[in-house]
């Protein structure tokens, strides 16, 4: 410590003053010292704040080379997924490309092969056609042999009966000659001669009906009364329709209803069990349509053969939507059977059971006839209807359709695709075994067996490539289910439908097809007709 000398120590001045001389002193160099000590202290702060700021600035250099390590990876990664989606995208686009080559590829050949179809039908149009002149000469040549032989025996037989006129006259005259002569030789009384016994009138034969045009009566009643029940159908569409102008919520629940049934009938598709979801869902949707009570319909409209009772009415939205399904089961067997006949047993199935669930029948009656009403539209002639193919009244009589109303009839190509899933529909409902199911079966085989007899019996003059079709419909691919139904009755069946028809009918493209059967039948089912 720095000794304090006093300028006054030796002088004379009084005790007070040096004291207060050194008291100044003493707040000197501590004031000097303070400030020293708050240089120290200033010197530390700095030198901790230039540590502080040296870490801040190393902390923010390390949080800034982070960053920018993340966003070069961010950047590589977002270039990887740009390239793997442009990668994608070529690929999807090689994709299209290669599927619309592959697509116009197919259209080509469609447009070739529908080409050569066409050329072929029109040369197996161009075969029939001159096989059916060259028939109808053979015909018309024979008509005019057996009519040049009727007029002559008719020439004859007149030129016979005149000659017998005048051997008559004149032996008349010869007796008459005798007599007088004889009463001149010796009178006698005389005796009129009697007067000549007249010729027989020739009997006229009554015509009774004969059995055939019995036959077609009935057949044309019961296609009458078909045809009646659709047009009620109609008739209770227009009235929903009115309905629902009336009642805005039936209006809803209906619309509703008739596009889920539409849907459902629409995903049916090929495959055991794989019909459940979609069967369910009709099923369901129709339920709820049953206990709708309001508004009534006379159920007896849409039976062909109603029940005698008073009271008739039943649920009209029921009876609306099983002809809406029906409709749309139409729909199914033309579309999808025509161009594969296999779907039609699972579609039948579907269509069968529908009708035949208590759910759905009016005092226990089935309503049914409201689909085959249906095909009494579309496919006359498994009902026995019969007309020329060749006029237009004839083919609407044979179900060709027309793609509008009064417009052009379909194709025959697009006509025989409608008649072969028509008939192949027909037998899918119609042989169905309900030996083991509890609900008694709408539509029992023996209706297949009688529309099978009836394209048979069809006259062998009046009977159509369109009847070959639809009897092939029917057939093919229910061979085992003819057989199980029907038994040793069935192989006569298909002997004189496969083999004897075709043969006694006029050739067609249509029953040489028919014919092949026995063929497919020798080979897969090992069955001789």
């Amino acid at each position: 410590m720095e000794i304090m000398t006093s300028p006054y120590k030796f002088a004379k001045d009084s005790p007070s003053r040096q004291l207060l001389w050194e008291l100044g002193q003493l707040a000197i160099s501590t004031q000097e010292g303070f400030y020293a000590h708050l240089d120290r202290e200033s010197h530390e702060r700095e030198r901790l704040h230039q540590q502080a700021l040296a870490a801040a600035t190393a902390k923010h250099e390390s949080v800034r080379r982070t960053a920018e390590q993340y966003w070069e990876r961010l950047e590589e990664q977002i270039k990887a997924d740009q390239i793997r989606r442009d990668e994608e995208e070529q690929r999807e686009l090689e994709t299209l490309r290669r599927e619309k080559v592959e697509h116009e590829i197919a259209e080509r050949k469609r447009v070739v092969e529908r080409a050569r179809t066409i050329e072929l039908e029109e040369k197996r149009i161009a075969e029939v056609k001159r096989l059916e002149e060259e028939a109808a000469d053979r015909r018309k040549a024979e008509r005019e042999r057996q009519d040049a032989e009727a007029a002559k025996r008719q020439q004859e037989e007149l030129e016979k009966a005149a000659r017998q006129k005048d051997e008559a006259k004149a032996a008349e005259v010869r007796a008459r000659d005798a007599a007088t002569a004889a009463q001149k030789a010796r009178p006698a009384p005389v005796v009129k001669a009697p007067p000549p016994i007249p010729a027989p009138a020739p009997r006229v034969q009554q015509s009774n009906p004969t059995t055939q045009s019995i036959r077609d009566t009935q057949l044309e009643a019961e296609h009458s009364r078909y045809l009646e029940i659709h047009s009620a159908l109609k008739e209770l569409r227009r009235f929903m329709t009115a309905q629902t102008k009336q009642n805005a919520q039936l209006k809803g629940a209906m619309g509703d209803m008739r596009r889920e049934i539409r849907k459902s009938v629409g995903q049916l598709r090929d495959g055991k069990g794989a019909n459940r979801v979609q069967l369910q869902t009709t099923i369901e949707t129709l339920k709820k349509a049953a206990t709708v009570a309001e508004p009534q319909v006379d159920i007896t409209m849409f039976l062909a053969s109603p029940p005698q009772i008073d009271d008739r009415n039943g649920p009209a939205l029921l009876v609306y939507l099983l002809n809406i399904f029906a409709k749309a089961m139409i729909a199914q067997f033309i579309n999808e059977a025509g161009v594969k006949p296999l779907i039609a047993d699972n579609l039948g199935t579907v269509a069968s059971h529908i009708f035949a669930l208590d759910n759905f029948r009016w005092k226990g009656i089935s309503l049914v006839d409201v689909l085959i009403a249906k095909f009494h539209v579309v496919c006359p002639v498994l009902f026995g209807i019969y007309g020329n193919e060749r006029t237009l009244e004839g083919k609407q009589r044979l179900g060709w359709w027309r793609e509008e109303s009064g417009g052009a009839f379909v194709p025959e190509q697009r006509h025989f695709e409608r008649m072969t899933g028509l008939g192949a529909g027909f037998a899918g409902i119609s042989l169905k075994n309900y030996e083991k199911a509890r609900a008694e079966n709408p539509y029992p085989d023996k209706h297949y067996w009688t529309s099978l007899a009836r394209i048979v019996n069809v006259p062998p003059e009046e009977i159509t490539q369109t009847h070959f079709v639809v009897l092939k419909g029917i057939i093919e691919n229910f061979e085992s289910k003819i057989l199980h139904f029907f038994g040793d009755a069935a192989i006569a069946a298909l002997r004189l439908s496969l083999i004897e028809l075709p043969k006694r009918s006029p050739p067609s493209v249509a029953a040489k097809s028919l014919a092949g059967l026995v063929d497919v039948l020798k080979r897969d089912k090992k069955l001789i007709l």
